[in-house]
């Protein structure tokens, strides 16, 4: 049965108001991204990001419930983009150990190119990797689990020596952060160079694996 006018224009209005509502949310993530650019995640505050976008504060609080709503919101994202990278990266080759080591080059990647995201997912509120939403039963530290993934391939192939998966992968897992931390806290330590450690690093501890273990 077709719809009336009024029921139409009750759910143009309804639609209207919910797009501007996501309107106004990305807003505030904007610009709460530009406010960790430039003065870092000591100096945050929801009344700046009201500043910043010229509402009252009260209405930083129609979105989010508190700080760590909005920053775990933000995290969130990065875990998205972060983990996208990482299946995209396991997809783009059927060799297991190039597997491994384009899953470790494009998390290095991430964390250069994204480097705010970064740091709130592994720096600043490393809290939030054993978070997760209500409803949600993964926390966000499962993103990490495709790392876990590759290694078991690789070992169940012949390719490493049998072992612990979980531990190969958090021993990748450390040399990447280690060198994603290294180019975003030291100047000297850019890209080139970090990628360029990366390939050393990931060689050696694969180099280390398919040798043995004691």
């Amino acid at each position: 049965m077709p719809s009336t006018r009024s029921e139409r224009v009750r759910t143009a209005s309804r639609q209207r108001r919910e797009h501007e509502r996501q309107e106004v949310r990305q807003t505030i993530l904007d610009a709460a991204v530009a406010l960790f650019v430039e003065q870092g995640y000591a100096g945050f505050s929801l009344r700046q990001v009201a500043e910043r976008i010229g509402y009252s504060a009260t209405t930083i609080y129609l979105y989010f419930s508190d700080k760590d709503d909005l920053i775990f919101t933000l995290a969130d994202e990065g875990f998205r983009r972060f983990g996208a990278r990482l299946t995209e990266a396991a997809a783009g080759t059927a060799d297991p150990l190039g597997r491994i080591f384009a899953l470790g080059r494009a998390y290095v990647a991430f964390g250069i190119e994204e480097p705010i995201y970064y740091q709130l997912m592994f720096m600043q509120r490393g809290d939030f990797l054993l978070s997760c939403r209500a409803g949600e039963e993964r926390p966000r530290v499962d993103t990490l689990g495709i790392l876990q993934q590759a290694f078991a391939e690789a070992i169940d192939a012949g390719y490493l020596q049998p072992g612990a998966a979980p531990a190969d992968a958090d021993a990748l897992w450390a040399l990447a952060h280690g060198i994603v931390a290294l180019h975003i806290a030291i100047p000297t330590v850019g890209r080139e160079r970090a990628e360029a450690a990366a390939t050393v690093g990931f060689q050696a501890l694969i180099d280390g694996l398919r040798a043995g273990r004691e």
